[in-house]
């Protein structure tokens, strides 16, 4: 009987709060004209897993080519790097990262990756930027493969003018 009442008065106090919320419109009165601030349909909500925020090589992409600033960076090994990298991307190896290397400015939007979705090394890099202080870390979960999969431009050496696609 106890568990009812509760519930009752929960549902009693969500009324209340939609009420005051907005929840329901009174007569000749829309959103609109209340004020109400809305986003634009085009702003898409970032994807969350493991408490990452994930973002994909094609917004990545949309980044680059509007002009959204951004660090793009290679968390493997310099070998790897060296083998084949996204163009404009930095090399900061995750061990780099961890030991508080030679690192971006904390107030940057910075996006990790690695080799592809198995690979967890841009995982660990993300946790360990989110550690020292940054906000804005985006993790390309996809990694290289997902970039190259979505037909976009790699560099193959060091050398970052030798561009495929």
């Amino acid at each position: 009987m106890k568990i009812r009442a509760l519930l009752d008065a929960n549902c009693v106090a969500l009324i209340a709060v939609l009420a005051a919320c907005g929840g329901s419109e009174v007569e000749g009165d829309s959103t609109a004209a209340a004020g109400v601030d809305t986003l634009p349909l085009s702003v898409p909500a970032p994807e969350v897993q493991d408490g990452l925020l994930i973002v994909s090589p094609e917004r990545v992409w949309e980044w680059r080519e509007t002009g959204t600033e951004f660090v793009l960076v290679d968390a493997r090994d310099a070998v790897q790097y060296e083998r084949e990298h996204i163009v404009g991307a930095i090399n900061l190896p995750y061990v780099e990262i961890r030991a508080g290397g030679l690192l971006p400015p904390r107030d940057q939007r910075i996006v990790v990756y690695c080799s592809s979705e198995t690979c967890p090394i841009s995982q660990y890099a993300y946790e360990a930027l989110d550690q020292l202080g940054y906000e804005e870390i985006y993790d390309m979960r996809a990694g290289l493969q997902g970039w190259k999969d979505a037909g976009l431009p790699t560099v193959f050496g060091a050398d970052s003018t030798s561009a495929s696609r």
